[in-house]
């Protein structure tokens, strides 16, 4: 249930000063941030099933959970996606979730009270585990894994034979406007805040590119549905602050550090984006989300 929060300061810097990817410092990065925005992501948003998170039953419909499955959360967060397939198990199914952040963590084994359950602190690209699962699922986390076919590709290792993937990304730039509304004006006025290679949220919008990815690691019989929601997040200036806060929350200091003349500029770009979208003072975003299955044959 790995979320949409933006992770983009992970950098080292060449001779000509040109922003070099890391993936080893993104990882730091984004678990320090994750650390930092998890209660705020899952209370405001993941948990009240807002938005992007309509998908979180959609998953498990998908799925289609038995009581005795057992099943993997990679990138689990704060656990939503794992509640709700405790809902379905019974006391011969089993639980596992993993993720970068223990503050996630922490907040899933409290909202989590399914007995045959265990959340781990583990890197989603170096999967330890013994165990065989009929299920795994990823909610918002496949699109900012730096190396995803290798997340994939241990992902069918512990998969027992005719076990089924469950992934959920968010869609296109233009089809997720909270997304592109602020970040394409920050991108116009510091073109270098993303270092070429950083894995980003748009990722795996595109349906084609989701299939691809899952075949590449031998997925069979992949199939992409997409789903349209709706999120509201009240006027430009509410919208606004909750973006800088929790989303853009590991880039800000970085945008900020360009000086108020800059950061008005994104503001005022931004509020004109997001014109086309308000009605009587509030924003109404369409938000497209695309969720994959595939079978471990």
């Amino acid at each position: 249930m790995r979320s949409f929060i933006i992770n983009l300061s992970f950098e080292k810097r060449d001779w000509k000063m040109k922003p070099v990817f890391d993936p080893t410092q993104y990882k730091i990065t984004s678990k320090a941030n994750w650390n930092i925005v998890a209660p705020e992501y899952h209370y405001n948003w993941a948990d009240q099933q807002v938005g992007p998170f309509k998908s979180t039953t959609e998953i498990v419909k998908l799925a289609k959970m038995r009581p005795d499955d057992k099943v993997l959360d990679v990138a689990c967060g704060t656990g939503v996606v794992s509640k709700e397939i405790s809902h379905v198990l019974g006391p011969q199914g089993f639980l596992v979730g993993v993720d970068l952040s223990r503050t996630a963590l922490s907040i899933a084994k409290k909202s989590i009270t399914y007995q045959n359950s265990n959340f781990i602190e583990m890197d989603a690209e170096n999967i330890s585990l013994r165990f065989k699962f009929d299920k795994v699922t990823c909610q918002y986390g496949l699109m900012f894994f730096p190396d995803s076919v290798k997340v994939l590709k241990s992902i069918r290792d512990i998969l027992n034979h005719n076990g089924m993937i469950i992934v959920a990304v968010h869609g296109l730039a233009e089809d997720v406007p909270y997304f592109s509304v602020i970040m394409k004006p920050v991108l116009k006025y510091i073109p270098d805040i993303r270092p070429a290679g950083t894995p980003t949220v748009h990722r795996f919008g595109n349906p084609d590119d989701l299939k691809s990815e899952l075949a590449k690691a031998g997925f069979s019989d992949v199939n992409v549905v997409r789903y349209d929601f709706v999120y509201k997040p009240g006027t430009f200036d509410e919208y606004w602050n909750d973006y800088m806060k929790s989303t853009a929350n590991s880039i800000r200091s970085k945008i900020e550090s360009h000086g108020k003349a800059v950061l008005e500029k994104i503001k005022n770009d931004a509020r004109k984006n997001a014109a086309k979208y308000e009605k009587d003072g509030s924003i109404m975003f369409p938000w497209t989300v695309l969720v994959a299955t595939g079978i471990n044959r």
